[in-house]
């Protein structure tokens, strides 16, 4: 697993918050690269800070959740909708005001400390209409993750992988009754780890998908899917 960038060059890094994207429930048939480099800099920052205990780094990264156009989740039983904008179902999402308590708890009782987060928490409050999901995992070596998606018949379904480069990783995907509707990996004899993946296949009928990510390498990674 590679290391995170110092500090000062993260936040010489960050990204001009977008504004909220509205939708009318369908989504693009591609997620931008710029979603899923915002996402790993905020994933990033939120596993630098919880190791250091640093309040001002969880600071900007909860700013930088709340007030981009996409939200972070775990993928560990998380279902994925594929073709279509999900509205109103329960997702195990890192919510910026969490972070903001997590961190109130490293404050060690500073007034200045404690002020600082006190107001990230009143602008965490005002909530996004996020034009993506992040799935977020870390994969052990030799490890894989399965993920459960419904996709529409007829409607383009896609996924992306981006891992950190370190592991070579392997995507599938497989209906309901365990034909591959799609695979993605680096070739045999190229012995590089590619660091993104790609799923794309439109589906002859609305089913159940099985979406396979394996860590091939021998190290762990941290990776992130996203779906159109």
């Amino acid at each position: 697993m590679r290391l995170m960038m110092p500090l000062a060059l993260i936040l010489a890094a960050l990204p001009v918050a977008a504004a909220p994207v509205p939708h009318d429930g369908h989504a693009d048939a591609t997620t931008p690269d710029a979603v899923i480099e915002r996402a790993e800099l905020v994933r990033d920052l939120i596993a630098r800070a919880r190791a250091d205990r640093d309040v001002d780094m969880m600071i900007v990264a909860a700013r930088m959740l709340a007030t981009g156009d996409f939200v972070l989740v775990r993928a560990e039983n998380a279902p994925m909708v594929l073709g279509r904008a999900r509205t109103g179902e329960e997702l195990p999402v890192t919510a910026p005001s969490a972070l903001l308590i997590e961190a109130r708890g490293w404050a060690g009782g500073d007034a200045d400390t404690l002020a600082a987060i006190e107001a990230a928490l009143a602008e965490a409050s005002k909530g996004i209409l996020p034009a993506a999901i992040v799935y977020t995992h870390d994969l052990p070596a030799d490890r894989a993750l399965t993920m459960r998606a419904r996709a529409e018949g007829g409607r383009l379904a896609l996924v992306r992988v981006r891992g950190d480069g370190d592991a070579a990783l392997e995507l599938a995907v497989t209906d309901s009754s365990g034909r591959v509707a799609c695979t993605d990996r680096p070739a045999v004899t190229s012995g590089v780890a590619r660091r993104d993946l790609l799923c794309r296949w439109t589906p002859g009928r609305t089913e159940e998908y099985r979406i396979t990510l394996k860590n091939k390498g021998r190290v762990w990674t941290r990776a992130i899917l996203v779906s159109n």
